[in-house]
């Protein structure tokens, strides 16, 4: 290979990508990120997460469902898990799928002493 070449190879090899470059912050991103971003997770963004997993959590435990049951078996990572998955867990899952459909179709949901459980433990 030629010299310019090689120059040319290392040059290229030295040249850092955009991801890495260290970004010029403004003096108003600067502001934004002290004290607008702050108040906005506190009063908009914080509340409206919270809500959003409290509602999800009722929802799970008025039916009997795990979070790791609302996903697809079509999924080919799920699908995989679902295969290696122990026998009891997987009836266990079976289960806990029918009986959601069948209290969905009668429109019901399962008596409050039977909710006191945490939908958010995973067994995949």
């Amino acid at each position: 290979m030629t010299k310019t070449m090689i120059r040319g190879m290392a040059a290229e090899r030295a040249v850092v990508p955009w991801y890495h470059q260290e970004q010029a912050v403004s003096p108003f991103e600067t502001w934004t990120r002290n004290f607008v971003y702050p108040i906005w997770f506190k009063y908009v963004k914080g509340p409206y997460e919270r809500y959003q997993y409290e509602h999800l959590i009722a929802e799970l435990r008025g039916y009997g469902l795990m979070q790791d049951d609302q996903h697809s078996d079509k999924e080919p990572v799920v699908e995989r898990a679902l295969e290696i998955l122990p026998h009891d867990l997987m009836v266990g899952r079976y289960r806990r799928l029918m009986r959601a459909q069948e209290m969905s179709a009668k429109k019901m949901h399962l008596p409050l002493e039977s909710q006191n459980y945490d939908p958010m433990i995973p067994y995949m």
